[in-house]
């Protein structure tokens, strides 16, 4: 008996597809953001604070993590940081992440290039989309 491998062909591209986590306080970054790469291809998920970022990391196993890094509440190296102990606790591998930022040169900037790249807003959706494709491969 053949099976027929196109009946599942949507199945495997989604399966296949690479998992991001966009986080940022501003909805239409998350909205822009996660247009933008779906329309590259990927999957992407949009959380609109750390919390939730850090629930939903717990739950799903994201590729790429791209964070902005002030939020209100718990910014988003903090947020990075719990995802990270989460990871280890369950001995998952730690997700690369691109930080987004408009203040490049803050001492919180600094701190998130320890567990990532950095790209100062605004930036051009081309050279973005280098950037995530340069983590996701």
């Amino acid at each position: 008996m053949m099976i027929d491998t196109n009946l599942n062909k949507p199945l495997i591209e989604k399966l296949a597809r690479k998992n991001i986590l966009v986080v940022d306080d501003e909805g239409i970054i998350t909205k822009t953001l996660c247009d933008l790469l779906k329309k590259a291809g990927f999957y992407a998920d949009a959380s609109g604070d750390g919390f939730d970022a850090i629930e939903k990391a717990e739950e799903t196993g994201f590729d790429l993590i791209i964070a902005d890094i002030r939020m209100p509440e718990i910014d988003g190296v903090q947020t990075i940081r719990k995802i990270r102990e989460s990871s280890r606790i369950k001995n998952k591998p730690d997700a690369p992440v691109i930080f987004i930022t408009g203040f490049p040169d803050s001492f919180a900037a600094s701190e998130a290039r320890e567990f990532g790249e950095v790209v100062t807003k605004p930036f051009d959706m081309k050279e973005f989309l280098s950037v995530v494709e340069k983590y996701i491969q």
